[in-house]
């Protein structure tokens, strides 16, 4: 069964281009069939927003466009710093961290977590302590 859901998966990824172009296809022969049998009501409303833009030429929604000669220029530029958490330098203290799958600490570290009194689990290794944040140079 697990053979066959990979070799399915493996068909459709390799078919990929052929089955969105059958699903586009699709939905344009439906949405066409729909079309032709709801042509008169299509008509019928199509007829009807005619007669009323006809009638009210003033109701149909217009766009105020600026031009060049409208735009004002910006004489003064505000700069503005922000400073989130993040960029205020901070210490960060002595910890463990887990590392990547198939990584591993490297003797040095082992040594040092162990004079911390730590004893390091496969895939963990020692941090020192570190400043972070500020702004980039």
């Amino acid at each position: 069964m697990e053979k066959e859901k990979k070799t399915f998966v493996d068909w459709v990824k390799e078919h990929k281009k052929e089955l969105i172009i059958a699903g586009m296809s699709i939905a344009a022969i439906i949405a066409v069939i729909i079309g032709i049998k709801n042509h008169k009501a299509l008509e019928e409303a199509w007829s009807s927003l005619r007669k009323l833009v006809e009638k009210n030429p003033e109701a149909i929604p217009t766009v105020n466009t600026a031009t060049i000669a409208e735009v004002t220029p910006v004489k003064d530029i505000v700069e503005i710093n922000i400073v989130t958490a993040d960029r205020i330098p901070h210490d960060v203290a002595e910890h463990l961290r887990n590392l990547p799958e198939g990584w591993k600490a490297s003797a040095e570290k082992i040594a040092t977590a162990a004079e911390h009194g730590y004893d390091l689990s496969p895939g963990q290794t020692w941090v020192e302590t570190y400043r972070t944040g500020g702004l980039a140079a």
